[in-house]
């Protein structure tokens, strides 16, 4: 995925719900039907970014030191 692949994700719903709104003028009933799938389509897609993070930051593995911390952990006479 790209870097702003999450952002672009949100803005795709933003959109879905501004349609939405144009629907329920003119059909209420199929509004709030289509309302609950996409509240279910954010529910699913929320847990495959929360996912994809975390696997992102497996696969990165461990960070390396700051030089800061390894120059802490190098000077003579600390603990």
């Amino acid at each position: 995925m790209t870097e702003h692949s999450y952002e672009q994700i949100d803005d795709l719903f933003v959109q879905i719900r501004l349609r939405l709104g144009l629907v329920r003028q003119s059909d209420p009933a199929t509004a709030d039907e289509l309302k609950g799938l996409i509240t279910q389509l954010e529910d699913w897609v929320e847990s495959l970014v929360i996912d994809s993070l975390k696997l992102r930051s497996l696969e990165r593995g461990p960070e390396k030191p700051t030089k800061s911390e390894t120059r802490r952990r190098k000077r003579p006479g600390r603990k």
